[in-house]
């Protein structure tokens, strides 16, 4: 399970600038040293699980002294075209150019330091040989030696992926695809298959560091030969496969960030710690624009640590609330398949502004001082929701607000409505607790916590589980704690309704119903979606009783069931339901106000 990187003491951070450029954002850490970094991504569903760990090694190397630009990938994160749309790997040779050009034009640096990753360490190289006048070095980390290989790794992947989520690849027309739920084009995967890097026509004029992943021979060979031809260093990767485990439990790769920092270390002059931002020049806002929208990459929060974008319709209806889209687990703002995204676009193309953001310390927010080790859950979110809603105030979003969120984001929306009275109402998908139960471990429910107890007894007679085991790759022990916890829970949420607050979940459960109570008061609608079949129906069960009876009590919640999809709402017709069901909440108060204005029959 994921928790915050090890705290890092003494270091100093730099302010960080959004940017725009080639139909993309991007953060530029401003540092005020001569040798910047560009860091490219990887491309997709890695992309999404290693968003946190590169924020963090931009972070530290622009401790050293680099500014760092880090920007999302032509079709992924907030750029502006679709995933399907790209057509090659022209864009994605664009935008790593304009990267680099808007790090230099925006700072001091003079030379640049590329970080690549996956598909983005094979960009960089194509980059350097075509550049050797401005790249100073290149890391390159998990370099997809054979493109043809790496397109097999990856169709492999995204069916492993639909086996766990219950939501298998279905490739639309065009697409030769979708992993996670993200698709890639027929045509970009022919380029892809095509791509070899161990055949260049050229090799890099600078410094290389090229890590491998382990086990990959033709990886290993790719980088062994490229520090042999440039005089540098290889090495392998080790803490590749914890990186991209899940965008939740992501692990940052700390032996491999290390090696990086030290390396590029080496490289900067001995005086080249200038004051941060010294020298640069104050780009423009960093928007972009569709047919139906503008966004804005925005900085809020305490010490500017948070990050979202404001995306305002281009004809506003002025009855509509405004939207906040909430984390769901350690997905970034662009959301599971880009699931934030397409929602806020299509909301603007509804008149409906939104906001997606991150919360501290997921995706390209830093940790708030003295931050939890693991953020999901914690009492101090609500307040971080609050920040959120002040820079919708300010953007002109007025003072009411519709907070949707999957998961632990449907967990912030329906308890931040209780700190926060400019919340009228919320969409909660798929809210697996209604009040968290102190005695619960937070890591190990995002572990276990969306299998049954069934589901983890087939897997300890699993004769594949039990090689994962024996190879040190699985814990037994956690999972047989976790089913002896829920045996024993189940019985007390049972007779939680006849224990007047005597035992534990006895109190947590008059307290949940206290705070629903507190907010039909208030009038706050509440609408609760769930997939058909999600673990968190339980929680209806657990509160409402047999036949969910006692939300008879609670006129202001309706119940939204969506058919045929998985717990992230991968599915296309899943993500329809649920903008029907955001928009449809953004609209009520127009929709009773035009009802109430009706004559009587």
């Amino acid at each position: 399970m994921r928790v915050a990187a090890p705290p890092m003491t003494g270091l100093a951070l730099a302010p960080r600038i959004p940017v725009a450029f080639a139909g993309t954002t991007g953060l530029l850490d401003m540092a005020g040293g001569d040798v910047g970094v560009v860091i490219c991504e990887p491309w997709g569903y890695e992309a999404q699980c290693a968003r946190r760990a590169l924020r963090v090694l931009s972070d530290r190397l622009s401790a050293l002294g680099c500014p760092v630009l880090r920007y999302d990938q032509p079709g992924s994160g907030d750029a502006l075209a679709a995933g399907a749309d790209i057509g090659g790997l022209a864009p994605f040779d664009a935008a790593l150019a304009a990267a680099c050009e808007t790090l230099l034009s925006g700072t001091r640096a003079t030379r640049l330091v590329l970080v690549g990753l996956g598909l983005g360490a094979a960009l960089c190289l194509r980059h350097a040989v075509s550049h050797p006048q401005t790249v100073a070095g290149l890391v390159l980390l998990a370099p997809p030696a054979k493109g043809r290989v790496w397109l097999r790794e990856l169709q492999a992947r995204a069916v492993m992926i639909g086996e766990v989520t219950g939501s298998a690849p279905a490739p639309g027309p065009g697409e030769a695809l979708r992993i996670a739920g993200l698709p890639m084009s027929q045509a970009l995967a022919d380029e892809l298959r095509a791509l070899d890097l161990t055949a260049p026509d050229d090799m890099p004029a600078c410094p290389v560091l090229a890590l491998a992943r382990e086990g990959r021979a033709a990886e290993g060979a790719l980088c062994e030969m490229l520090a042999a031809e440039t005089g540098s260093e290889a090495g392998i990767m080790s803490g590749y496969d914890e990186l991209m485990t899940d965008p939740t439990g992501s692990l940052v790769p700390e032996a491999d960030f290390a090696r990086v920092l030290s390396w590029v270390q080496r490289l900067l002059p001995q005086a080249d710690a200038a004051p941060a931002g010294n020298g640069a020049a104050t780009p423009p806002a960093a928007r972009l624009a569709g047919p139906s929208f503008t966004e804005t990459l925005c900085l809020f929060g305490p010490q500017e640590a948070m990050v979202g974008v404001w995306c305002a319709p281009a004809r506003s209806d002025p009855q509509a609330l405004p939207v906040m889209l909430l984390n769901a687990g350690g997905n970034p703002r662009a959301g599971w398949a880009r699931g934030g995204v397409e929602l806020a676009r299509s909301l603007a193309a509804s008149g409906i502004a939104s906001f997606r953001f991150d919360i501290a310390d997921i995706g390209d927010s830093r940790p708030l001082p003295d931050g939890p080790a693991v953020v999901h859950y914690h009492a101090g979110l609500p307040a971080q929701l609050s920040a959120a809603i002040d820079l919708c105030e300010a953007m002109g979003g007025g003072d009411r607000v519709v907070v949707a969120g999957n998961c632990g984001g449907a967990y912030l929306a329906l308890n931040g409505a209780l700190t926060d009275t400019r919340i009228a109402h919320v969409v909660a998908v798929n809210l697996q607790r209604f009040l968290w139960d102190p005695r619960d471990d937070v890591a190990e429910v995002l572990r276990f916590g969306h299998s049954s107890a069934s589901e983890y007894g087939r897997k300890l007679f699993s004769a594949e589980k039990w090689k994962r085991v024996l190879a040190g790759k699985s814990d037994p022990l956690g999972i047989l704690r976790s089913l002896a916890v829920r045996a024993w829970r189940q019985g007390e949420r049972r007779l939680a309704p006849w224990l007047f607050g005597l035992a534990p979940f006895s109190r947590l459960y008059r307290q949940v119903h206290a705070n629903l109570a507190a907010l039909a008061l208030r009038g706050v609608a509440i609408v609760l979606v769930f997939s058909e079949g999600d673990p968190g129906l339980a929680q209806l069960d657990t509160f409402f009783g047999e036949g969910w009876k006692r939300l008879a009590a609670y006129p202001n919640i309706e119940v939204a069931m969506i058919p045929d999809a998985d717990h992230n709402l991968t599915p296309d017709a899943a993500r329809l339901a649920l903008r029907e069901q955001v928009i449809g909440a953004a609209l009520a108060e127009a929709t009773s106000e035009a009802a109430g204005a009706q004559p009587a029959a």
